[in-house]
């Protein structure tokens, strides 16, 4: 079977300019789906142009319902950046970030102290255009700050829940997931986590903690996590509702 065809383009919703991705493929169903990155529309091959015109009609309105109705679907497409003074807090301490010209041929990050982090763009580079090299620095920086109190608070949890060997825990900045669990006993969980309230935390941790005994989502691996947090499902619509906030 050969690939399906795809179309990429920028379609504008109010002021928004939306990446978009258009499927043709063996289907017989249309599907509508918005994507991290691109709102995605999925058609079957045999549509003519004209129902094909009325179905991509249909998406835009769909589209447009979605972003304006829903403040985290707006949020996803706009346009970001990091100015020279921009805070954000973790936990109790707010952190300033201090953006400083360099000669140097990359980007660079480094924590001052007083909960300052300094970032030297390469020469020319600017806020928008280097968001997210800057967020990924950021992030490195921030892990070296919590990484000794999020490893506390994993031992601490394995200890009282589940007493299994962990070989390392890491801190990185992942926006494809909030955690994973190595066959290796490594725990990484993502910096944006951090933004999280802490049960919300403490949720992510149980679950890849949960996976050092069942390394899969089966239902004896459900059973783990709820027996440990029966409410688990308010952590993952948490999540699921206000995730896309989390981040530098």
């Amino acid at each position: 079977m050969g690939k399906p065809k795809q179309n990429t383009y920028l379609l504008q919703v109010d002021d928004l300019d939306v990446p978009v991705k258009i499927y043709k493929e063996r289907r017989n169903s249309i599907r509508a789906s918005l994507g991290k990155k691109h709102a995605i529309l999925r058609l079957p091959l045999f549509l003519n142009k004209k129902e094909e015109k009325a179905q991509i009609d249909r998406f835009y309105l769909w589209l447009k319902d979605k972003i304006l109705i829903e403040d985290r679907f707006r949020k996803r497409f706009e346009t970001k950046s990091i100015h020279d003074g921009h805070q954000f807090t973790l936990y109790d301490r707010t952190f300033t970030v201090k953006l400083v010209e360099s000669n140097n041929v990359g980007h660079s990050g480094k924590y001052l102290g007083d909960d300052t982090i300094q970032i030297k763009l390469a020469k020319d580079a600017d806020g928008t255009s280097a968001y997210r090299e800057i967020s990924v620095l950021i992030s490195r920086v921030v892990a070296k700050v919590y990484l000794p109190i999020i490893t506390r608070r994993v031992f601490a949890i394995n200890d009282q829940y589940f007493n299994k060997n962990i070989k390392s825990v890491r801190l990185k900045y992942n926006t494809s997931n909030w955690g994973s669990c190595s066959s290796s006993s490594n725990i990484n969980l993502s910096t944006r986590l951090l933004f999280a309230p802490i049960e919300v935390q403490d949720y992510v941790i149980i679950h890849e903690l949960a996976h050092l005994i069942e390394m899969n989502h089966s239902h004896r691996f459900w059973k783990i996590v709820s027996d440990i947090m029966p409410d688990y499902k308010n952590a993952e619509k948490w999540l699921k509702v206000n995730g896309h906030e989390c981040d530098f």
